[in-house]
Protein backbone atom coordinates (compact mmCIF):
# COMPACT_ATOMS: atom_id res chain seq x y z
CA UNK A 1 0.00 0.00 0.00
CA UNK A 2 1.28 3.48 -0.79
CA UNK A 3 2.44 5.47 2.24
CA UNK A 4 0.02 7.92 3.70
CA UNK A 5 0.82 11.56 2.94
CA UNK A 6 2.32 13.49 5.88
CA UNK A 7 0.07 15.63 7.96
CA UNK A 8 0.99 19.24 7.34
CA UNK A 9 0.62 21.92 9.99
CA UNK A 10 -2.16 24.39 9.48
CA UNK A 11 -1.25 27.24 7.19
CA UNK A 12 -2.24 29.68 9.87
CA UNK A 13 0.33 28.19 12.23
CA UNK A 14 2.98 28.51 9.54
CA UNK A 15 2.16 32.18 9.16
CA UNK A 16 1.96 32.89 12.86
CA UNK A 17 5.23 31.15 13.80
CA UNK A 18 7.18 31.87 10.62
CA UNK A 19 10.94 32.40 11.26
CA UNK A 20 10.57 35.99 10.11
CA UNK A 21 8.38 38.92 11.04
CA UNK A 22 5.41 39.29 8.67
CA UNK A 23 3.47 42.55 8.63
CA UNK A 24 0.57 43.80 6.50
CA UNK A 25 0.09 47.59 6.20
CA UNK A 26 -1.88 50.15 4.28
CA UNK A 27 0.04 52.28 1.77
CA UNK A 28 0.29 55.00 4.45
CA UNK A 29 2.01 52.55 6.79
CA UNK A 30 -0.90 51.76 9.12
CA UNK A 31 -0.42 48.23 10.48
CA UNK A 32 -3.32 45.88 9.66
CA UNK A 33 -1.81 42.61 10.85
CA UNK A 34 1.43 41.04 12.09
CA UNK A 35 2.41 37.51 12.95
CA UNK A 36 3.37 36.32 16.40
CA UNK A 37 7.08 36.33 15.55
CA UNK A 38 7.02 40.06 14.80
CA UNK A 39 4.98 40.82 17.93
CA UNK A 40 7.40 38.84 20.06
CA UNK A 41 10.36 40.71 18.55
CA UNK A 42 8.74 44.05 19.24
CA UNK A 43 7.66 43.11 22.79
CA UNK A 44 3.98 44.05 22.26
CA UNK A 45 0.70 42.29 21.76
CA UNK A 46 -0.94 42.25 18.33
CA UNK A 47 -3.72 44.49 19.64
CA UNK A 48 -1.10 47.12 20.48
CA UNK A 49 -0.07 47.27 16.83
CA UNK A 50 -3.11 46.81 14.67
CA UNK A 51 -5.08 49.89 13.67
CA UNK A 52 -3.35 52.39 15.92
CA UNK A 53 0.32 52.15 14.92
CA UNK A 54 2.18 52.79 11.68
CA UNK A 55 5.22 50.85 10.61
CA UNK A 56 7.28 54.03 10.44
CA UNK A 57 6.57 54.56 14.15
CA UNK A 58 8.62 51.45 14.84
CA UNK A 59 11.64 52.70 12.91
CA UNK A 60 14.58 54.77 14.04
CA UNK A 61 15.00 58.32 12.71
CA UNK A 62 17.14 57.10 9.84
CA UNK A 63 14.58 54.41 8.99
CA UNK A 64 11.76 56.95 8.91
CA UNK A 65 13.70 59.13 6.48
CA UNK A 66 14.34 56.09 4.30
CA UNK A 67 10.63 55.15 4.46
CA UNK A 68 9.63 58.56 3.19
CA UNK A 69 12.34 59.07 0.55
CA UNK A 70 12.87 55.55 -0.79
CA UNK A 71 10.57 52.88 0.63
CA UNK A 72 7.18 54.27 -0.36
CA UNK A 73 8.32 55.76 -3.73
CA UNK A 74 9.96 52.47 -4.76
CA UNK A 75 6.88 50.41 -3.90
CA UNK A 76 4.74 52.83 -5.91
CA UNK A 77 7.07 52.74 -8.93
CA UNK A 78 8.28 49.14 -9.06
CA UNK A 79 6.05 47.34 -6.63
CA UNK A 80 8.76 45.81 -4.48
CA UNK A 81 11.98 46.41 -2.55
CA UNK A 82 14.42 43.87 -1.21
CA UNK A 83 17.31 43.47 1.21
CA UNK A 84 16.98 46.85 2.84
CA UNK A 85 18.84 47.06 6.14
CA UNK A 86 16.99 48.94 8.88
CA UNK A 87 16.71 49.10 12.64
CA UNK A 88 13.43 48.46 14.52
CA UNK A 89 12.73 49.98 17.92
CA UNK A 90 11.23 47.67 20.56
CA UNK A 91 8.67 48.72 23.10
CA UNK A 92 11.41 49.01 25.73
CA UNK A 93 13.35 51.42 23.51
CA UNK A 94 16.07 49.01 22.42
CA UNK A 95 16.80 48.64 18.73
CA UNK A 96 17.84 45.65 16.66
CA UNK A 97 18.90 45.31 13.02
CA UNK A 98 16.65 43.71 10.40
CA UNK A 99 16.60 43.19 6.65
CA UNK A 100 13.37 44.11 4.88
CA UNK A 101 11.71 42.66 1.80
CA UNK A 102 8.40 44.24 0.75
CA UNK A 103 5.85 44.03 -2.05
CA UNK A 104 2.80 46.12 -2.91
CA UNK A 105 -0.16 43.89 -3.79
CA UNK A 106 -3.84 44.52 -4.56
CA UNK A 107 -6.49 42.44 -2.83
CA UNK A 108 -9.73 43.30 -4.57
CA UNK A 109 -10.07 47.05 -4.56
CA UNK A 110 -7.68 47.48 -1.64
CA UNK A 111 -3.85 47.86 -1.93
CA UNK A 112 -1.70 46.48 0.85
CA UNK A 113 2.03 46.44 1.55
CA UNK A 114 3.26 42.99 2.56
CA UNK A 115 6.44 43.24 4.64
CA UNK A 116 8.86 40.52 5.69
CA UNK A 117 11.55 41.32 8.33
CA UNK A 118 14.59 39.11 9.01
CA UNK A 119 16.78 39.44 12.09
CA UNK A 120 20.24 40.65 10.94
CA UNK A 121 22.24 40.55 14.19
CA UNK A 122 24.96 38.30 12.76
CA UNK A 123 25.04 40.22 9.52
CA UNK A 124 25.10 43.47 11.43
CA UNK A 125 27.95 42.21 13.60
CA UNK A 126 29.76 40.99 10.51
CA UNK A 127 29.27 44.30 8.75
CA UNK A 128 30.48 46.18 11.80
CA UNK A 129 33.53 43.96 11.93
CA UNK A 130 34.06 44.56 8.24
CA UNK A 131 33.71 48.28 8.79
CA UNK A 132 36.10 48.09 11.73
CA UNK A 133 38.59 46.08 9.70
CA UNK A 134 38.17 48.51 6.83
CA UNK A 135 38.81 51.44 9.16
CA UNK A 136 41.88 49.66 10.51
CA UNK A 137 43.04 48.89 6.98
CA UNK A 138 42.54 52.51 6.00
CA UNK A 139 44.44 53.59 9.09
CA UNK A 140 47.24 51.15 8.31
CA UNK A 141 47.26 52.36 4.72
CA UNK A 142 47.43 55.96 5.89
CA UNK A 143 50.23 55.03 8.30
CA UNK A 144 52.01 53.14 5.53
CA UNK A 145 51.63 56.05 3.12
CA UNK A 146 52.87 58.41 5.80
CA UNK A 147 55.83 56.12 6.45
CA UNK A 148 56.51 55.93 2.72
CA UNK A 149 56.36 59.70 2.50
CA UNK A 150 58.71 60.05 5.48
CA UNK A 151 61.01 57.42 3.96
CA UNK A 152 60.98 59.21 0.61
CA UNK A 153 61.72 62.48 2.37
CA UNK A 154 64.53 60.89 4.38
CA UNK A 155 65.88 59.28 1.22
CA UNK A 156 65.78 62.63 -0.58
CA UNK A 157 67.56 64.30 2.33
CA UNK A 158 70.12 61.51 2.45
CA UNK A 159 70.69 61.77 -1.29
CA UNK A 160 71.07 65.52 -1.03
CA UNK A 161 73.50 65.17 1.87
CA UNK A 162 75.47 62.52 0.00
CA UNK A 163 75.57 64.61 -3.15
CA UNK A 164 76.66 67.66 -1.15
CA UNK A 165 79.38 65.62 0.53
CA UNK A 166 80.20 63.85 -2.77
CA UNK A 167 79.59 60.43 -1.22
CA UNK A 168 79.03 57.37 -3.40
CA UNK A 169 77.41 54.14 -2.17
CA UNK A 170 78.68 50.61 -2.65
CA UNK A 171 77.97 47.24 -1.03
CA UNK A 172 79.10 43.63 -1.03
CA UNK A 173 76.70 41.01 -2.38
CA UNK A 174 76.46 38.33 0.38
CA UNK A 175 75.76 35.57 -2.16
CA UNK A 176 78.68 36.25 -4.51
CA UNK A 177 80.96 38.29 -2.20
CA UNK A 178 81.37 40.68 -5.14
CA UNK A 179 81.29 44.43 -4.75
CA UNK A 180 78.44 46.39 -6.30
CA UNK A 181 78.70 50.11 -7.01
CA UNK A 182 76.21 52.88 -7.72
CA UNK A 183 76.43 54.29 -11.23
CA UNK A 184 77.58 57.59 -9.71
CA UNK A 185 80.88 55.91 -8.76
CA UNK A 186 81.86 56.28 -12.42
CA UNK A 187 82.46 59.96 -11.58
CA UNK A 188 85.36 58.89 -9.35
CA UNK A 189 86.74 56.87 -12.26
CA UNK A 190 86.92 59.96 -14.44
CA UNK A 191 83.92 59.31 -16.70
CA UNK A 192 81.77 62.33 -17.66
CA UNK A 193 78.39 60.57 -17.34
CA UNK A 194 77.02 57.99 -14.86
CA UNK A 195 77.38 54.42 -16.10
CA UNK A 196 77.45 50.90 -14.62
CA UNK A 197 80.61 50.07 -12.71
CA UNK A 198 81.56 46.45 -12.15
CA UNK A 199 83.88 45.28 -9.38
CA UNK A 200 86.53 44.31 -11.91
CA UNK A 201 86.32 47.70 -13.61
CA UNK A 202 86.63 49.56 -10.32
CA UNK A 203 89.58 47.50 -9.12
CA UNK A 204 91.41 48.09 -12.41
CA UNK A 205 91.47 51.83 -11.66
CA UNK A 206 93.08 51.44 -8.21
CA UNK A 207 96.74 52.45 -8.17
CA UNK A 208 98.74 49.23 -8.44
CA UNK A 209 100.77 49.98 -5.30
CA UNK A 210 97.54 50.36 -3.27
CA UNK A 211 95.68 47.25 -4.45
CA UNK A 212 97.07 44.71 -2.00
CA UNK A 213 96.51 47.00 0.99
CA UNK A 214 92.94 47.74 -0.13
CA UNK A 215 92.13 44.05 -0.68
CA UNK A 216 93.50 43.19 2.77
CA UNK A 217 91.33 45.88 4.38
CA UNK A 218 88.18 44.46 2.76
CA UNK A 219 89.08 40.87 3.66
CA UNK A 220 89.57 41.84 7.31
CA UNK A 221 86.25 43.73 7.33
CA UNK A 222 84.37 40.57 6.31
CA UNK A 223 85.79 38.79 9.35
CA UNK A 224 83.26 38.78 12.21
CA UNK A 225 85.98 39.84 14.66
CA UNK A 226 86.56 43.10 12.76
CA UNK A 227 83.58 44.18 10.66
CA UNK A 228 84.87 47.67 9.85
CA UNK A 229 86.36 48.63 6.49
CA UNK A 230 88.52 51.76 6.43
CA UNK A 231 90.97 52.44 3.63
CA UNK A 232 92.50 55.34 1.69
CA UNK A 233 93.76 54.62 -1.80
CA UNK A 234 94.32 56.28 -5.16
CA UNK A 235 92.19 55.91 -8.28
CA UNK A 236 93.67 56.55 -11.72
CA UNK A 237 90.81 58.14 -13.66
CA UNK A 238 90.01 57.62 -17.31
CA UNK A 239 90.36 61.41 -17.65
CA UNK A 240 94.02 61.22 -16.61
CA UNK A 241 93.38 62.58 -13.11
CA UNK A 242 94.52 60.65 -10.05
CA UNK A 243 92.09 60.98 -7.14
CA UNK A 244 92.61 60.14 -3.49
CA UNK A 245 89.64 58.13 -2.18
CA UNK A 246 88.53 57.46 1.38
CA UNK A 247 86.53 54.20 1.45
CA UNK A 248 84.50 53.19 4.51
CA UNK A 249 82.05 50.41 5.24
CA UNK A 250 80.59 48.32 8.04
CA UNK A 251 79.78 44.63 7.83
CA UNK A 252 76.79 42.97 9.54
CA UNK A 253 76.87 39.37 10.81
CA UNK A 254 74.22 37.07 12.28
CA UNK A 255 74.44 35.57 15.76
CA UNK A 256 76.53 32.72 14.38
CA UNK A 257 79.06 35.07 12.83
CA UNK A 258 77.77 34.46 9.30
CA UNK A 259 78.33 37.40 6.97
CA UNK A 260 75.05 39.12 6.00
CA UNK A 261 75.97 42.35 4.26
CA UNK A 262 78.46 45.19 4.01
CA UNK A 263 77.44 48.69 2.98
CA UNK A 264 79.86 51.56 2.54
CA UNK A 265 80.58 54.90 0.94
CA UNK A 266 83.38 56.32 -1.20
CA UNK A 267 84.53 59.93 -0.92
CA UNK A 268 86.94 61.90 -3.07
CA UNK A 269 89.33 63.53 -0.58
CA UNK A 270 91.80 64.78 -3.17
CA UNK A 271 91.07 68.40 -2.30
CA UNK A 272 91.27 67.59 1.41
CA UNK A 273 94.63 65.92 0.81
CA UNK A 274 95.81 68.98 -1.10
CA UNK A 275 94.63 71.23 1.72
CA UNK A 276 96.43 69.04 4.26
CA UNK A 277 99.57 69.15 2.13
CA UNK A 278 99.21 72.93 1.86
CA UNK A 279 98.82 73.16 5.64
CA UNK A 280 101.94 71.05 6.11
CA UNK A 281 103.72 73.26 3.59
CA UNK A 282 102.66 76.34 5.55
CA UNK A 283 103.97 74.73 8.72
CA UNK A 284 107.29 74.03 7.00
CA UNK A 285 107.27 77.59 5.72
CA UNK A 286 106.82 78.88 9.27
CA UNK A 287 109.72 76.71 10.43
CA UNK A 288 111.83 78.02 7.56
CA UNK A 289 111.01 81.59 8.50
CA UNK A 290 112.02 80.95 12.09
CA UNK A 291 115.25 79.34 10.91
CA UNK A 292 116.05 82.23 8.57
CA UNK A 293 115.36 84.93 11.10
CA UNK A 294 117.12 83.13 13.94
CA UNK A 295 120.21 82.11 11.96
CA UNK A 296 120.79 83.93 8.68
CA UNK A 297 119.62 87.34 9.86
CA UNK A 298 121.52 86.99 13.11
CA UNK A 299 124.92 86.94 11.34
CA UNK A 300 124.78 90.45 9.81
CA UNK A 301 123.15 91.83 12.97
CA UNK A 302 125.96 90.35 15.06
CA UNK A 303 128.53 91.90 12.73
CA UNK A 304 126.81 95.29 13.00
CA UNK A 305 126.67 95.01 16.80
CA UNK A 306 130.36 94.12 17.08
CA UNK A 307 131.35 96.84 14.60
CA UNK A 308 129.49 99.57 16.47
CA UNK A 309 131.09 98.47 19.74
CA UNK A 310 134.55 98.68 18.16
CA UNK A 311 133.80 102.11 16.68
CA UNK A 312 133.18 103.44 20.20
CA UNK A 313 136.77 102.54 21.14
CA UNK A 314 138.72 105.85 21.04
CA UNK A 315 141.98 103.96 20.64
CA UNK A 316 140.90 102.47 17.29
CA UNK A 317 143.19 103.59 14.46
CA UNK A 318 141.59 105.76 11.73
CA UNK A 319 142.30 103.19 9.02
CA UNK A 320 140.70 100.39 11.00
CA UNK A 321 137.75 102.69 11.78
CA UNK A 322 137.12 103.17 8.04
CA UNK A 323 137.34 99.45 7.33
CA UNK A 324 134.98 98.72 10.22
CA UNK A 325 132.47 101.23 8.83
CA UNK A 326 132.66 99.48 5.46
CA UNK A 327 131.99 96.10 7.14
CA UNK A 328 128.97 97.57 8.95
CA UNK A 329 127.65 99.03 5.69
CA UNK A 330 128.08 95.66 3.94
CA UNK A 331 126.27 93.89 6.80
CA UNK A 332 123.40 96.38 6.58
CA UNK A 333 123.13 95.76 2.82
CA UNK A 334 123.13 92.02 3.42
CA UNK A 335 120.40 92.29 6.08
CA UNK A 336 118.34 94.54 3.78
CA UNK A 337 118.66 92.08 0.89
CA UNK A 338 117.69 89.25 3.20
CA UNK A 339 114.58 91.13 4.38
CA UNK A 340 113.61 91.97 0.78
CA UNK A 341 113.98 88.32 -0.17
CA UNK A 342 111.87 87.26 2.79
CA UNK A 343 109.10 89.67 1.80
CA UNK A 344 109.11 88.39 -1.77
CA UNK A 345 109.24 84.80 -0.56
CA UNK A 346 106.26 85.37 1.73
CA UNK A 347 104.26 86.99 -1.06
CA UNK A 348 105.07 84.13 -3.42
CA UNK A 349 104.29 81.36 -0.94
CA UNK A 350 101.17 82.54 0.86
CA UNK A 351 99.97 85.40 -1.32
CA UNK A 352 98.85 85.53 -4.94
CA UNK A 353 102.41 85.40 -6.30
CA UNK A 354 104.85 88.19 -7.00
CA UNK A 355 103.21 91.30 -8.38
CA UNK A 356 104.55 92.78 -11.61
CA UNK A 357 103.80 96.05 -13.40
CA UNK A 358 104.79 95.58 -17.05
CA UNK A 359 105.66 98.55 -19.20
CA UNK A 360 107.64 99.30 -22.35
CA UNK A 361 111.34 98.78 -21.54
CA UNK A 362 114.65 99.30 -23.37
CA UNK A 363 116.08 95.89 -22.45
CA UNK A 364 119.74 96.59 -23.24
CA UNK A 365 119.64 99.95 -21.47
CA UNK A 366 117.99 98.39 -18.41
CA UNK A 367 120.60 95.61 -18.26
CA UNK A 368 123.42 98.15 -18.70
CA UNK A 369 122.25 100.18 -15.69
CA UNK A 370 121.83 97.01 -13.59
CA UNK A 371 125.30 95.72 -14.53
CA UNK A 372 126.93 99.02 -13.58
CA UNK A 373 125.24 98.90 -10.17
CA UNK A 374 126.38 95.30 -9.72
CA UNK A 375 129.97 96.26 -10.55
CA UNK A 376 129.88 98.64 -7.60
CA UNK A 377 128.58 95.86 -5.35
CA UNK A 378 131.17 93.33 -6.54
CA UNK A 379 134.30 95.42 -6.87
CA UNK A 380 137.31 93.43 -7.93
CA UNK A 381 135.19 91.01 -9.95
CA UNK A 382 134.77 91.07 -13.75
CA UNK A 383 131.30 91.52 -15.26
CA UNK A 384 130.89 91.32 -19.05
CA UNK A 385 127.73 92.56 -20.77
CA UNK A 386 126.68 91.34 -24.22
CA UNK A 387 123.81 92.63 -26.33
CA UNK A 388 122.06 90.82 -29.21
CA UNK A 389 119.24 92.24 -31.30
CA UNK A 390 117.49 95.57 -30.88
CA UNK A 391 114.18 96.93 -29.71
CA UNK A 392 111.99 97.34 -26.66
CA UNK A 393 110.00 94.73 -24.72
CA UNK A 394 107.07 94.72 -22.31
CA UNK A 395 108.10 93.84 -18.75
CA UNK A 396 108.47 95.08 -15.18
CA UNK A 397 111.88 96.84 -15.11
CA UNK A 398 112.24 96.60 -11.34
CA UNK A 399 111.61 92.84 -11.31
CA UNK A 400 114.02 92.27 -14.23
CA UNK A 401 116.73 94.17 -12.34
CA UNK A 402 115.97 92.04 -9.26
CA UNK A 403 116.21 88.88 -11.39
CA UNK A 404 119.62 89.93 -12.74
CA UNK A 405 120.81 90.87 -9.26
CA UNK A 406 119.88 87.45 -7.86
CA UNK A 407 121.41 85.52 -10.76
CA UNK A 408 124.63 87.57 -10.75
CA UNK A 409 124.83 87.37 -6.95
CA UNK A 410 124.44 83.61 -7.21
CA UNK A 411 127.22 83.48 -9.85
CA UNK A 412 129.50 85.63 -7.69
CA UNK A 413 128.93 83.43 -4.64
CA UNK A 414 129.32 80.02 -6.25
CA UNK A 415 131.41 80.78 -9.37
CA UNK A 416 135.15 80.95 -9.95
CA UNK A 417 136.27 84.27 -8.49
CA UNK A 418 139.18 84.55 -10.92
CA UNK A 419 137.05 84.34 -14.04
CA UNK A 420 134.40 86.71 -15.41
CA UNK A 421 130.61 86.52 -15.16
CA UNK A 422 128.86 87.22 -18.48
CA UNK A 423 125.39 88.81 -18.74
CA UNK A 424 123.68 88.54 -22.14
CA UNK A 425 120.50 90.39 -23.16
CA UNK A 426 118.88 89.22 -26.38
CA UNK A 427 115.89 90.63 -28.28
CA UNK A 428 114.18 88.56 -31.00
CA UNK A 429 111.00 89.19 -32.95
CA UNK A 430 108.57 87.61 -30.45
CA UNK A 431 110.74 86.96 -27.39
CA UNK A 432 113.52 88.42 -25.29
CA UNK A 433 116.11 86.63 -23.16
CA UNK A 434 118.38 87.24 -20.20
CA UNK A 435 121.33 84.93 -19.64
CA UNK A 436 123.95 84.77 -16.87
CA UNK A 437 127.06 82.60 -17.29
CA UNK A 438 129.83 81.84 -14.81
CA UNK A 439 132.70 79.41 -14.52
CA UNK A 440 133.53 77.22 -11.57
CA UNK A 441 132.41 74.04 -9.83
CA UNK A 442 129.30 72.72 -11.61
CA UNK A 443 125.99 72.29 -9.83
CA UNK A 444 125.52 68.63 -8.79
CA UNK A 445 123.18 66.90 -11.22
CA UNK A 446 120.90 65.64 -8.45
CA UNK A 447 120.22 69.23 -7.35
CA UNK A 448 119.10 70.52 -10.75
CA UNK A 449 115.44 69.34 -10.42
CA UNK A 450 115.03 71.11 -7.04
CA UNK A 451 117.34 74.06 -7.57
CA UNK A 452 114.49 76.58 -7.66
CA UNK A 453 112.93 75.38 -4.41
CA UNK A 454 113.38 77.62 -1.35
CA UNK A 455 116.39 77.01 0.91
CA UNK A 456 118.29 75.21 -1.85
CA UNK A 457 121.93 76.03 -2.67
CA UNK A 458 124.03 74.78 -5.52
CA UNK A 459 127.27 74.02 -3.69
CA UNK A 460 128.70 74.44 -0.22
CA UNK A 461 130.24 77.81 0.63
CA UNK A 462 131.63 79.47 3.71
CA UNK A 463 129.19 80.96 6.21
CA UNK A 464 130.27 84.52 5.43
CA UNK A 465 129.31 83.97 1.79
CA UNK A 466 126.28 81.77 2.13
CA UNK A 467 122.86 83.15 1.14
CA UNK A 468 119.53 82.33 2.66
CA UNK A 469 118.67 80.19 -0.36
CA UNK A 470 115.74 82.24 -1.65
CA UNK A 471 117.35 83.97 -4.62
CA UNK A 472 116.65 81.32 -7.26
CA UNK A 473 113.17 80.69 -5.88
CA UNK A 474 112.37 84.39 -6.33
CA UNK A 475 113.96 84.37 -9.80
CA UNK A 476 111.68 81.51 -10.81
CA UNK A 477 108.63 83.37 -9.50
CA UNK A 478 109.58 86.53 -11.40
CA UNK A 479 109.89 84.44 -14.58
CA UNK A 480 106.47 82.85 -14.03
CA UNK A 481 104.87 86.23 -13.33
CA UNK A 482 106.09 87.33 -16.80
CA UNK A 483 104.78 84.10 -18.42
CA UNK A 484 108.36 83.10 -19.15
CA UNK A 485 110.55 80.03 -18.74
CA UNK A 486 113.89 79.41 -17.05
CA UNK A 487 116.47 76.70 -17.63
CA UNK A 488 119.89 75.88 -16.25
CA UNK A 489 122.82 73.90 -17.58
CA UNK A 490 126.03 73.26 -15.65
CA UNK A 491 129.26 71.46 -16.46
CA UNK A 492 132.94 71.90 -15.71
CA UNK A 493 133.80 72.39 -19.39
CA UNK A 494 131.04 74.85 -20.38
CA UNK A 495 130.37 76.50 -17.04
CA UNK A 496 126.96 77.26 -15.51
CA UNK A 497 124.29 79.09 -17.52
CA UNK A 498 120.93 80.37 -16.26
CA UNK A 499 118.78 81.23 -19.28
CA UNK A 500 115.41 82.98 -19.08
CA UNK A 501 113.10 83.56 -22.04
CA UNK A 502 109.98 85.75 -22.08
CA UNK A 503 107.26 86.73 -24.53
CA UNK A 504 108.27 90.13 -25.87
CA UNK A 505 104.78 91.66 -25.66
Amino acid sequence: MPPEPPVLPPVGDLYAAAPCGLVLTDPDGTIRHANETFCEWMGVELAGLVGGRRIQDLLTVGGRIFHQTHWVPLLQMQGSISEVKLELKRADGRTFPVVLNAVSRSHGAQVFHELAFFIAEDRHRYERELMHERAQAQQLLATHLEAQHALALSDARLRLAMESAHLHVWHVNPDTSLRCYDDSVSELLGYPNPQPVSAQRFLSHIEFADREREATALSEAMDATRGAYRCVFRLNGADGVQRTIRATGDAVFDQNGQFLRLVGVLQDISELSRQRAAAEERARFAEQMVGIVSHDLRNPLTAIKMGTQMLTNPALAPGKRDRMAEHIDASVDRARRLIDDLLDFTQAKIGSGLSVTPQSVDLHGLVGVAVNELRLSFQGRTLIQREEGMGECFADPGRLSQLLGNLVGNAMTYGDKERPVTITSRVDRDTFELEVHNWGTPIPEELLPVLFEPMMRGTAVANDQRSVGLGLFIVNDIVRAHRGQISVSSSLEAGTVFRTIFPRW
